[in-house]
């Protein structure tokens, strides 16, 4: 017997912990190609028509005097963790980025670790850099202990940073370069592994509400039980074009997990793709670089100052990418297997065999509310064919 289980950590800028919300509806938002992973949940905030009260602080009179929804305010870290019965999964880290309510409740819009690079960072000029250096300099301005993962080796002539935002540069590195860029965040605390935190509270909105003044207390002496070994990632990355014959994170298949689809499958044997790559050069003319067919589609990309020789890659790897069969479209399938951004999964039709493959994961739209969880998934290019 499975049982949907979900908890939600939230902590203030001094690391004190801030009872979890009153969670009616969760949906995650990941992908390899928007930078930033978000998060949406709504919130109870009203019992039969009255405001919940935060019962810890109290007025001369004795009455409670704190409405629930003002406990959460921007910028405060939280963890969500979904599975069924004991075993949980850490499926989001972040900030609140705003808080909105209405006469429904209240919605916490949240975001990943890009949220902190939404600071200025110092003007500087590089001149003969990589797209590693100018990585190191952005992330050490915002967060040193966070780790970069990147395999690119693009050189540039000249890169600056003036009066812009740490997001500001990522934007500006992934424009030119054409990368995959995700935050990943590990955790390896015994959360979600506690029988029981688990049978004290499991994700039940009722028994929440009911038992609401209590929430203070469990959460500090079961928190403080936890060690948090938080591990966050800046994966700069290739797009994943170029492994074969790789195994599968996962697999699907039509007539058995995948609830629903709208996957059309694009051969591209036939098709006609050009790439032309636009920078301007020291001396202020523009240079351009063409790769692929004429006669077709056409795309042009515009980067910063980067010699011919890098054109060149970059004009292959987005004919490459174009020119790669795969899906498009999505399909919806359960809660179980997980499945992440850059996952590769098997995905298997009796009816259409020859769509049988690898697929590159490109994004997943996780949501979970008393109905059951459920996972979006949007493959992209195919990797290899079934074995």
């Amino acid at each position: 017997m499975f049982q949907m289980n979900f908890i939600v950590e939230v902590t203030d800028s001094k690391g004190n912990y801030v009872p979890s919300p009153l969670i009616t509806d969760i949906v995650i938002e990941k992908s390899i190609k928007n930078l930033s992973d978000k998060a949406s949940l709504r919130c109870a905030i009203f019992n039969l028509n009255k405001h919940i009260l935060f019962l810890e602080n109290f007025d001369d009179e004795g009455n409670p005097e704190n409405k629930i929804y003002k406990l959460y305010q921007r910028g405060q870290k939280i963890k969500i963790h979904l599975g069924y019965n004991d075993d949980l999964k850490l499926e989001f880290v972040g900030y609140i980025k705003e808080v909105k309510t209405d006469e429904e409740g209240m919605i916490l819009e949240c975001e990943d670790e890009l949220f902190q690079f939404r600071k200025k960072v110092k003007n500087k000029s590089f001149s003969a850099t990589s797209v590693k250096e100018i990585l190191n300099y952005v992330v050490n301005a915002i967060n040193p202990k966070i780790k970069i993962i990147c395999d690119y080796d693009m050189a540039y002539e000249k890169f600056t940073v003036f009066k812009a935002d740490a997001i500001d540069v990522l934007q500006q590195l992934q424009q030119d370069t054409g990368a995959d860029v995700y935050f990943k965040s590990y955790d390896s605390s015994n959360l979600g592994k506690s029988t029981d935190f688990t049978t004290l509270y499991n994700g039940s909105l009722m028994d929440t509400i009911i038992g609401v003044n209590g929430i203070p207390s469990l959460y500090t002496d079961l928190y403080k039980k936890s060690t948090d070994k938080m591990v966050t990632e800046l994966h700069f990355k290739m797009p994943y074009i170029e492994k074969k014959n790789i195994d599968s994170n996962c697999d699907y298949s039509m007539q058995h997990n995948i609830e629903s689809s709208n996957l059309a499958y694009i051969n591209t044997t036939d098709r006609k793709v050009k790439v032309k790559i636009v920078t301007t050069s020291k001396n202020g003319t523009t240079n351009e670089v063409e790769y692929g067919n004429t006669g077709g589609e056409e795309f042009e990309f515009k980067v910063n100052r980067i010699s011919n020789a890098e054109m060149k890659k970059r004009a292959k790897l987005e004919f490459d990418r174009k020119m790669a069969p795969g899906y498009e479209g999505s399909f919806t399938a359960w809660l179980i297997p997980y499945v992440e951004p850059n996952y590769s999964i098997g995905i298997y039709d009796e009816d259409f065999p020859e769509k049988d493959g690898i697929y590159n994961v490109e994004s997943v739209t996780t949501n979970f509310n008393e109905n059951g969880g459920v996972r979006t998934i949007t493959p992209g290019i195919k990797l290899s064919a079934n074995k």
